[in-house]
């Protein structure tokens, strides 16, 4: 008995311990006192962003929206609600202080103003068999605060209103202009477009091999390997080594002397170094750049930024080829030969005004969440994309 006495003295003592640290916490600490209990529950970090940790509620907030989403597909890997889930979470975040900086925040106490109506609706319609079933204003205004906090909510309502606010600019008049002006240009132009295995190929024909050099590598190899079979049991493996040795001699040659050409050598220059026969291609559009049909093969991507700022540079007339540019494992050079602006319509810029101011304010959207995010060093806890063990997300 007096074991079970001393032990709740113990355990009494602890608790009071507890108390007075919490209550000193409370007293001296400007952190409020969900933050502090939190602490005091280890709660788990989900990420920060500009000093900010980001709550558990914003991230189940975050991680229910993601899993509605992509409800209709079933079970989604996790590397698939990872990008909802950062994008979702920089809304809730980035978006805020975007909107703060602009004065297009939306305060507690305008959430709170509306959430009050709203229970005082709730009440004013509720309809009971029994009075004592009838629920106050304050009632309704807990529930709806259950479902989601004021601080969520005004996070949201910011979001939604600097959103809209970037999302409605109108599109500056050049912009459109200068759109609708490349929308109806085309290019005509002549392309070598090659791989090193293209090269490597086109050089099968002109590899010439003596006797004197098969015996020759085949002595090198039997150096290498002193078990070697005779000559005439691997003469063909010999004959494969000396070939690829030689077109890879000729493959380097090839490149050195590509790196020495200079643009106003011509096309014709880049096509006797390689082999290669330039192709005609006549009034491209531009929008059609990036599906160049060459050859039989993987269609060409002339739709770059280097190339653009080369057509700015085309002078009519100028024998020159520019690049060379690279097309994923391709590179490709170009000779421009024309370069034809057409009329452009008013229902045309109508209709550019409408898809290219669209796609304008979508990059400038985007735009202003990357860069704001990278300033305030935006990060989150993604979730595991094999099978281990998760925090349980409410």
């Amino acid at each position: 008995m007096k074991n079970i006495i001393d032990y709740v003295k113990r355990l009494g003592a602890g608790i009071i311990v507890i108390f007075l640290v919490l209550m000193m916490g409370v007293t001296f600490s400007s952190q409020p006192m969900d933050e502090i209990l939190a602490i005091f529950a280890g709660q788990t970090k989900f990420g920060s962003f500009d000093g900010e940790d980001i709550t558990e509620e914003n991230y189940g907030f975050a991680y229910n929206a993601c899993k509605q989403r992509f409800a209709q597909f079933g079970d989604v890997p996790n590397i698939f609600l990872n990008g909802c889930l950062e994008s979702t979470l920089q809304e809730l975040y980035v978006l805020p202080k975007i909107a703060g900086r602009l004065g297009l925040d939306v305060s507690d106490e305008e959430i709170e103003q509306d959430l009050v109506e709203l229970a005082r609706q709730a009440y004013q319609t509720q309809e009971v068999l029994v009075e004592s079933d009838r629920q106050s204003v304050q009632d309704f205004y807990r529930d709806i605060v259950r479902q989601g906090s004021v601080k969520l909510r005004s996070r949201e309502a910011s979001a939604r209103r600097v959103s809209t606010a970037i999302l409605a600019m109108e599109s500056s008049p050049a912009l459109i202009e200068a759109a609708a002006r490349a929308r109806a240009t085309s290019v005509s132009f002549r392309m070598v477009r090659y791989t090193q295995t293209t090269l490597l190929a086109g050089f099968d024909d002109q590899v010439q091999i003596s006797d004197d050099e098969v015996t020759a590598e085949y002595q090198n190899w039997k150096k290498e390997k002193p078990d070697l079979e005779p000559l005439d049991k691997v003469k063909g493996q010999v004959l494969d080594r000396v070939r690829t040795g030689k077109k890879q001699a000729m493959l380097a040659k090839a490149k050195e002397e590509l790196s020495k050409l200079k643009p106003e050598d011509g096309l014709n220059s880049v096509s006797d170094i390689t082999g290669i026969n330039p192709r005609a291609l006549q009034n491209i559009p531009l929008e059609a750049l990036s599906q160049i049909r060459a050859d039989e093969g993987k269609p060409a991507n002339l739709a770059t930024g280097e190339f653009f700022r080369d057509l700015t540079r085309y002078e009519p007339g100028a024998r020159r080829y520019y690049g060379p540019y690279q097309d994923g494992e391709a590179t490709v050079y170009v000779e421009i030969t024309n370069l034809n602006s057409g009329a452009v319509s008013d229902a045309e810029k109508e209709k550019v005004l409408n898809e290219t101011g669209a796609r304008a304010r979508q990059e400038v959207y985007r735009y202003m969440i990357r860069t704001e995010a990278q300033r305030g060093k935006f990060n989150f806890r993604e979730l595991a994309t094999d099978d281990e063990r998760q925090v349980p997300v409410q």
